[in-house]
C-alpha cells in the first residue's frame, strides 16, 4: 500500500487556464469534488515570454489560487529542452522564470521534462535529427547537470522541489531521450545530487517505456522509489504510438498511445505499482488526465490518500 499526503488533478494547456476568472471556477469545482491539489501548466498561463517573465498577470493568479484552498503544484512547458543546441538559453531562462512563478504561487513541486537528444518537435523530420557520439551525449548530460543544479539552489531559496519527469517512448526514435528509462532517469539525478531535485514518476509513461523497451517494472521502480518526490498517474494499454498520431479519439479505440485515461480504463496494474514504491510518501498523487475525461473527475478522488 501507498499513502500520499494528498489527491489533484492535472488541467490542460487552454483557456480556461489562461484566464484566472475562469480558472477560478474550474478550482471550485475540484474543490467541491475533493482534490486537495490542482496541477498547472505554466505554459497556459502566458506569464513566461520568450524566456522572460510577465509578471502582470501573476498577483491575480496568485489571488486566484489562494482562494481556492487548494494546494497546487505546476508543469513547466512541455517543450523546454536542456539539450537543445541552438538555443539553450531561453530554455534555461524559461525555467528559472518557471521556478519564480512556482515560488509567488506557493507551489510544492514543479515538473520539468529532461533533456531530449531529438526534440518532439523534430520527430516528424528525420532529416533534422541531431546525430551525437556518446562523447558528446556525455557532454549534454553534463552540462544538464550543471543547470539542474543552479536551478535547484533556486528552487530551494523559493521553497520550490523541481521533479524530473520519465519521458514515454516514441518507437520512431527509441532513443530520444535518457529519461525514457527509469533507472538512467534516477541515475542523472544522483549525479545532479541536489536535494530540492527529484524525480516525477509518471505511471503511463512508466508502462509504456516497460513494455516498449522490455524493462522489469519492479527493478524500475527500486531505481526510483527513493528520489520520487511527486506522481503522475493515468492508465493505458502499453502501446506506444507514432508522433504523427495525434486524434485521441482513435488511440482510444485502438487502445494505443500515452492515452491519459482515468485508472481502470486500461490495463497498468497500479495496485502492483503502488505496492512496489509502499509505504508513505510525501507527495500528491496528481491525476494527469485528458480534458475528454473530465466526467470522470466525481470518481478520482477516492484515492484520497491511498491507491
Amino acid at each position: 500500500m501507498l499513502v500520499t499526503k494528498g489527491v489533484g488533478v492535472s488541467l490542460p494547456v487552454n483557456e480556461t487556464v489562461g484566464d484566472p476568472e475562469r480558472l477560478e471556477r474550474k478550482l471550485e469545482k475540484a474543490a467541491r469534488l475533493g482534490f486537495d491539489c490542482v496541477e498547472l501548466p505554466i505554459q497556459a498561463m502566458r506569464l513566461i515570454r520568450g524566456g522572460e517573465l510577465d509578471d502582470r498577470k501573476l498577483r491575480r493568479y496568485e489571488e486566484t489560487v489562494r482562494r481556492s484552498g487548494l494546494a497546487v503544484t505546476l508543469h513547466a512547458p512541455f517543450d523546454l529542452n536542456l539539450f537543445r543546441q541552438d538555443d539553450r538559453d531561453t530554455d534555461f531562462r524559461c525555467l528559472m522564470a518557471s521556478i519564480e512563478i512556482g515560488g509567488v504561487l506557493g507551489a510544492e513541486t514543479l515538473v520539468v521534462h529532461p533533456g531530449r537528444y531529438v526534440g518532439e518537435e523534430r520527430l516528424l523530420y528525420p532529416r533534422l535529427w541531431p546525430e551525437y557520439t556518446e562523447d558528446q551525449k556525455e557532454a549534454l548530460l553534463r552540462e544538464e547537470r550543471r543547470l539542474m543544479r543552479l536551478a535547484g539552489d533556486a528552487a530551494k531559496a523559493r521553497n520550490v522541489r523541481i521533479g524530473m519527469e520519465n519521458l514515454r517512448p516514441w518507437p520512431e526514435c527509441p532513443g530520444y531521450s535518457y529519461a525514457v528509462i527509469p533507472g538512467e532517469l534516477a541515475e542523472q539525478v544522483a549525479a545532479i545530487g541536489h536535494p530540492h531535485v527529484g524525480i516525477v514518476l509518471d505511471v503511463g509513461h512508466f508502462y509504456l517505456a516497460c513494455q516498449f523497451y522490455r524493462l522489469d517494472p519492479k527493478t524500475e521502480i527500486e531505481c526510483v522509489r527513493s528520489r520520487v518526490v511527486h506522481l503522475h498517474v493515468h492508465d493505458n494499454f502499453g502501446k506506444p504510438s507514432f508522433a504523427a498520431e495525434k486524434n485521441q479519439h482513435e488511440l482510444y479505440a485502438l487502445g494505443r498511445g500515452d492515452l491519459h485515461m482515468p485508472i481502470g480504463f486500461g490495463e497498468i496494474p497500479m495496485e502492483q505499482i503502488a505496492e512496489w514504491l509502499g509505504g508513505k510518501a510525501d507527495v500528491f498523487l496528481i491525476h494527469e488526465i485528458r480534458e475528454m475525461y473530465e466526467s470522470e473527475w466525481p470518481v478520482l478522488p477516492k484515492f484520497k490518500a491511498t491507491v
